[in-house]
């Protein structure tokens, strides 16, 4: 199996996991580290959640912010200010 279909895989696990966790106000908008379809870890930052993913794993994981998706804000660079 390639990376790419594992990290799909986890992906697709944590999308699935994603209202249980928005339930949590305690994991609610921190970052979870995800490996084998499996969370690892939960971290307050996107920075600590990535240098413990590399301590732990090789290159399986992934990681993704415990947010609603419906929430996030998304900007266009013809919207904001020029560069």
């Amino acid at each position: 199996m390639s990376l790419q279909t594992r990290q799909e895989e986890s992906y697709a696990f944590f999308q699935q996991k994603l209202p249980e966790l928005l339930t949590d106000p305690l994991k609610s908008r921190k970052y979870a580290v995800i490996f084998n379809s499996t969370i690892e870890g939960v971290y307050d930052t996107f920075e600590t959640a990535y240098r413990e993913a590399c301590i732990k794993f090789s290159a399986d994981f992934i990681v993704q912010q415990i947010i609603d998706e419906h929430k996030i804000v998304n900007y266009l660079s013809p919207a904001v200010a020029s560069c």
